[in-house]
């Protein structure tokens, strides 16, 4: 294994990753506006229309979490196969990092 399969695996978990955080403060953004929207008119029809972008927010979740799961193994079994001569290396201390902090 290549230290550029550890590059890109590692990569590939951090996007994931920040896709998961993207997508909770999306999540955290809607519902914030949603409750100030309801205080002000209950009623207004723009309400409804921003609940639905929240679901589309929602039914993101278990894609994108599926998604790191997956990088999360697959970068995991690179670490854990990895020949002596490569865990010295920079790449494989970025991987392990990296899975340390999606954890």
């Amino acid at each position: 294994m290549s230290t550029r399969d550890f590059t890109i695996k590692t990569n590939v978990l951090k996007r994931v990753t920040k896709e998961v955080v993207f997508y909770t403060k999306e999540k955290e953004h809607q519902e914030g506006r949603i409750a100030v929207m309801v205080a002000k008119d209950p009623e207004d029809y723009e309400i409804k229309k921003q609940r639905e972008v929240l679901e589309e927010t929602l039914d993101m979740f278990p894609d994108v979490e599926r998604r790191r799961k997956a990088a999360r193994q697959d970068l995991a079994n690179v670490v854990t196969n990895a020949s002596p001569d490569v865990k010295g290396t920079k790449e494989y201390e970025e991987a392990v990092q990296a899975l340390e902090a999606s954890e």
